[in-house]
This record gives C-alpha cells, structure tokens and sequence, in this order.
C-alpha cells in the first residue's frame, strides 16, 4: 500500500502538494514570527523609548567623566577574562583530545562542572579564601606579617573568578572542533617533518581559530554582563552602576542610557566577530571517518596531568571544598534545605517553564531557518540572538519599562522572571535543535510527505524524534542557565518571591556565609546533574561517531 501511494505521487503532484501545504502553513509561520520578534525585540524599544523621551537632558550622565573610566574598566575586565579563560581552557582542550593522559573521559566530565558553579558562588568563595580577612592572610599573619598580603577585592579579583568559572566554554567549543578535525592534514605535516609543537601552531591552530573565537565571544559577552561576581568582588562596571542607579537612586533614564551603551559595545564585539570570521575560509574536506592522532606524553605526562589537576581543583574541588567547610555540620544544610525549600521550588518551577517554552520557541526558529527560505528565518535568527546582547541588568529594566508602562496585570508577578530566562537564554534554545536539525536530511521529511503525511505531522513523527537529543540538550542548558540567573532575577522578582540565586547574593552581602555556602550547594547539586547528562551525551555520541 506504501509503495502504490509512492508510485501515485510523481514529481509534479508532490511539488504541487508541498506548495499547497506550505501555502496552508504561513499563516501559523506568519503568527509565530511576529510573536518572537515582538517578544525579543520590545523590550529594547521600550529601553530606547524610555532612554530618549527626556531629549538631551536624558544622557547628561554620559557627559560625566567617570563614565568613559567605567567603559574603559569594563572592557578590560572582559577582556583580560576572556585571555585568562583561554590560557586556562585551550591546553586542556587539546590535551583531553590529543594526548594519552590517564583518565581522559573523567577529566572531561569534572573539566565542564565549573559552569555549574556561578561565578558569583566562585567570588563567595575566594573572598573568604583570599580577602582582607581571609584564610590565607589569617595564616600570614600568623606568621607575624602585619596587614593583608593579598586582597581579592577589585578588577584582579574579578579576572580571577570569570576565567576560572567560564573557561569550559572554551574548553567545549576548542575540543569539540579537535574531536572533528581531519587528521590527515596533521600527518602530511607531520610527514614534512614538523614535531607536535610546530603542528599545532601551523596546521592545528588556525583551523580551530573559529571556535576558539566563537568561546572566547561566549566569554567575553558573559564577563560584560556579570553581575553577581563583579558586586561582590567590588568592582564598578556598568552592570554594577545600571543596578545602582535603578535600585539606590530610583533613576530609571540615567540607568537605561547607560544600559544603550552597554548594548552598543556589546552589538560592536558581536559585529566585529561576525566580520573577523566572514573574511576567511575554515573548510575541511574528509574523505573518511577517522579519530583524531593521539600523541604520547611520555615523560610529560605527570607534569601534564598535575597542571590539569591544578585548574580542576581551583575551579571545582577548592569552592566545593569550602563551601562544605562553611556549611559545618549535615545538620546545618538539611536546616537550610528545609527553612528555604520554597526558594527551592521558585527556583524549579520557573528555570522548568522558561527552559521548557524556550524549546517549543527554539525548535520553531530552528525549523523556520533550515527548512524555509526567506526573509522570515533571517529575522528570526538575529531576533533570538538579542538575548546574547542584552545583559541580565539591561533585560530587567527593559522589561519593566515595558510591561509596567503596557501590561501593569504582568508587572510584579513571577511571570516577569519566566519572561526575562526565556529572552535571556532562548539563543541556547535555538543551537541545541538548530545544531540537531541540520543533520537530520530533509529527504525523510520529504519521504514522508509523499505517503501522504502532513508537514506536521512529518515534523512530528520523523523529525522531532531524530532530534530530540539536541532538544533535550538546549532545554537543560536553558534550565541551568536559568538556576544560575541573578541579576535579571534581582530586577523582576515580585516583593517575597526568592530563588536559590538571590538567596546567596543576599547572604554574602549579610555576612551569612554559612547559609550562603548551604544554599550555593543546593544549586550546585541542581545544575550539576543536567551538566552531567548533557556529558555523558556528548562523550556517547564521540563514541559512536
């Protein structure tokens, strides 16, 4: 019966039947690009709307000297963040892929679980190792030393915590390209005579230029827009300034202007990415599947593995270790588990609503740009990828200027936070089904089709199940994201509605460091178990492939 519906279908009647479908799908397509694109780009309209009612008088504050020192600070922050998070994460990169150092699978595990620790948590936990009245100038002063010897209050301290909690984005990005890299060009070099050394700097290393760039943005964007770390730290960026205009001097024009020229630098390092890699060619042609050329270490090998060991512990094992030091006793946790099990549950209920509506979201989007043609995904791409430019503090006033000025029923309730994770994180969203979808052939959808199936339900009973890793990978990573959130969360939590996120930041500016350490624990628990399972895919996937 399946081969006579087959042979009924020729080339035109299926053509016609395609295009009569597509023709019954547009207006569904037209509704639900103009709800993204009104969704994401509202807010920033609000922004610039509030930004310029006031006419010049509304960025006087820009005339203020101090604000090219707070963009000259803020720049630097982010980009000795970034060049600290690449010598951090590109060796690993390249020594978990490339070499036989013993336990590379464990390694690989434990070297992304920083991304389940917030920076802000990292910060939490420096200061009372390495400030003013921290461990290590307790025990110097022990000593005999008088005063501090180091203090981790400033933009040093700032670039130490954002490198050491963001380079497994470069550790990620980097070692998934090595993974897929052709090693014949590798050999041919080799075979010319050039050592481990020399191939990596003139073979390897420009053909991972794109990654380590597309990391290095991820990196530099998230130091740009920190908030939580760069507060506790004390360290004035425009993020910390935008918040204190808007929560200590109630001025809501001052912090939107400075949040335009946060978005403007943030759109002109994205500009400048796109243009640096739209100029070069970054194509390998594989003839054949073949793993990557794994070196000996031989007599490297145990100082190789100590310095991994070394950025490990100082990203994961030390904050994890002096969060248990700080909570003290089991008894301790289990009574803040149980007196904050309703920030607890904040916390889930909206990371799971946002990551959930972001999938439908990112699915949609990705389906529109691989398997349409148009104006329409092209909108749509640069719509979703706002949330990348807008940083957690701008997004949060934007929304408020919006929905309290149009949509006052919204204004204070915990959908304002379930809207701020789901613009902020819906580009994660986007990548998970985009980088699925476009393995998936569309002969099958088309196959499917020709049996008489809609494009629903060939999108339904074909696709989706071919891509549902790369869904379940985006939905987590939004999750995690959305656990993590602070500074949006801050901004759009209605009066008494806490997640895990705000309860830490409140305890580390109340000197409560034992409740702070308990409740980053809890999250960390929480985020590290979707991290893990998004691992432990990418580690089966390597092996099947």
């Amino acid at each position: 019966m399946a081969g006579s519906d087959v042979r009924r279908v020729g080339p035109r009647q299926f053509a016609t039947l395609w295009r009569s479908q597509a023709v019954g799908l547009q207006p569904a397509i037209a509704a639900g690009t103009a709800l993204i694109i009104l969704l994401t780009a509202s807010p920033l309209v609000s922004l610039l709307t509030s930004a310029f009612t006031g006419g010049p008088k509304a960025f006087s504050i820009l005339m203020n000297s101090s604000v090219l020192s707070l963009i000259a600070r803020t720049v630097l922050l982010a980009t000795l963040a970034t060049l600290w998070a690449i010598i951090l994460g590109l060796p690993p990169a390249w020594i978990l892929t490339r070499t036989d150092i013993p336990g590379r699978r464990f390694l690989r595990i434990v070297g992304v679980l920083p991304l389940a620790i917030p920076p802000y948590i990292g910060a939490f936990t420096y200061i009372t190792l390495l400030g003013p009245v921290g461990w290590v100038n307790k025990i110097f002063q022990a000593m005999g030393t008088s005063g501090p010897i180091v203090n981790i209050y400033g933009l040093w301290g700032g670039v130490l915590v954002l490198g050491l909690f963001t380079y497994p984005y470069i550790l990620l990005i980097v070692g998934s390209a090595l993974k897929g890299s052709d090693p014949a060009l590798e050999e041919a070099a080799r075979a010319a005579g050039l050592g481990p050394f020399g191939i990596f700097l003139r073979v390897t290393f420009p053909l991972l230029r794109p990654s380590l760039l597309a990391g290095a943005l991820l990196v530099f964007l998230y130091a740009l827009s920190d908030f939580g770390a760069v507060s506790l730290l004390r360290v004035d960026t425009f993020t910390t300034e935008i918040f204190h205009q808007l929560n200590t001097r109630f001025d809501q024009r001052n912090a939107a202007a400075l949040s335009i020229i946060l978005v403007i630098l943030t759109a002109v390092v994205l500009m400048a990415q796109r243009k640096s890699l739209g100029r070069r060619g970054f194509v390998q042609r594989r003839s054949g599947v073949r793993p990557p050329t794994i070196y000996p270490l031989g007599r490297w090998k145990v100082p190789v593995l100590c310095c991994t060991y070394l950025i490990i512990a100082g990203s994961v094992f030390l904050p994890v270790a002096l969060l248990l030091y700080q909570t003290g006793s089991p008894m301790s946790f289990l009574r803040t588990l149980i007196a904050g099990h309703r920030y607890l549950w904040n916390s889930l209920w909206t990371a799971t609503v946002a990551a959930t509506a972001a999938s439908g979201l990112g699915l949609f989007v990705a389906y529109l740009t691989q398997r349409r043609k148009g104006l329409a995904p092209l909108i749509l791409t640069s719509a979703t990828q706002l949330g990348y430019a807008i940083p957690g503090t701008v997004l949060g006033l934007s929304l408020i200027l919006l929905y309290n000025a149009y949509l006052p029923w919204i204004y204070g309730t915990a959908a304002m936070v379930i809207i701020g994770y789901l613009l902020r994180f819906l580009p994660q969203a986007v990548q998970g089904s985009t980088a699925a979808m476009i393995q998936v052939n569309r002969n099958l959808e088309e196959a499917a089709r020709s049996l008489g199936r809609s494009t629903w339900q060939a999108l339904r009973e074909v696709t989706i199940p071919l891509i549902r890793p790369g869904i379940a990978a985006g939905w987590m990573l939004v999750f995690i994201s959305s656990m993590k959130e602070l500074a949006a969360t801050l901004l759009l939590r209605p009066a008494g509605f806490d997640t895990l996120s705000v309860r830490i930041w409140i305890a580390s500016i109340e000197v409560d460091y034992a409740g702070a350490a308990a409740t980053s624990l809890i999250l960390i628990a929480i985020t590290a178990l979707p991290l893990f399972l998004i691992s432990r895919l990418d580690a089966t996937v390597s092996q099947l492939d």
